[in-house]
Parts: C-alpha cells; structure tokens; sequence
C-alpha cells in the first residue's frame, strides 16, 4: 500500500465539514489558546499532544492517520475514547496545517532571496529552459506575461 501525505487529506474545510461546526469551532479554540504541545507527521500519521483545559489531568494523545477505507483517528479523551472526533483532534490538525504553512512561507523567502542573487538574464535562460520539458511552467509563463 502506498503511504498517502497526511497533508493531501486533511484541510480546514475538509475537516470543518467532518466534523461539524461545533467541535470545529472548540477545536479552533483550544490550538489558539496555544494547548497543542507538539505535532509530528510521518508518511500518512500526523500525532499530537493536547495540554487539557482541566489542571491535573494528563496531556491528550491525538493520532490521525490515513487508510484504504479512508481517515480514521484516535485521541486519550473521553469523546474519543468512544470514538468520536474530538476538538483535541481538530486542535492537532489545525496546528499541524499551521506548522505546513509556516514551513513553505519559510521555504518561499528563502528561494526569493536566492532569485534576488540572479542576474535578470540568468533568471530568464533558466526559465525558458525548463518550460521548453514543463508545459505547466510554459502556460504559466504565458498566463503571467499576457
């Protein structure tokens, strides 16, 4: 079985729709009150830890994971300890889909500072090189000059 990037399932309005608008917007909350405590993703599993709202109990562990048979999850709470997606789990999402965009705003700065280094002839050749074996970037030059 291929592992399918947890990111090409999992989208805020995706799961918004999942799960309904209640435990979306409690979801919401808890990852802005900043009680997600680490997020991890591997391959087709995205794993987190939930700091509680209550003092003395012990952190949430959210798992997400992707299947043949489609999405399934599973978190320490207990909403999801009967098997229901929980505002823990949308709280773990959420982080994570942060920390993808945070990444690739990153990754985006850093390429526009090594283009800036380029000379506007460099960065020309270079172009048109590519889009004569990508016809993506080829339309997308065109989309972009026309």
């Amino acid at each position: 079985m291929q592992t399918v990037p947890i990111t090409h399932v999992l989208h805020r309005d995706t799961l918004a729709m999942i799960v309904g608008g209640k435990t979306f917007a409690r979801g919401e909350e808890c990852f802005g009150e900043g009680r997600v405590l680490g997020v991890q993703s591997a391959g087709g599993e995205l794993a987190g830890i939930v700091k509680p709202a209550e003092t003395g109990r012990k952190p949430y562990e959210v798992r997400i994971w992707v299947r043949e048979d489609g999405l399934s999850f599973d978190c320490t709470c207990p909403i999801g300890n009967t098997r229901q997606i929980c505002k823990h789990t949308v709280a773990v999402t959420l982080a994570h889909l942060d920390q993808e965009r945070r990444r690739a705003e990153a990754e985006l700065s850093h390429l526009k500072e090594k283009l800036m280094d380029l000379s506007l002839r460099e960065l020309m050749e270079g172009l048109l090189s590519r889009a004569r074996t990508e016809p993506a970037l080829l339309a997308a030059l065109h989309e972009l000059t026309a």
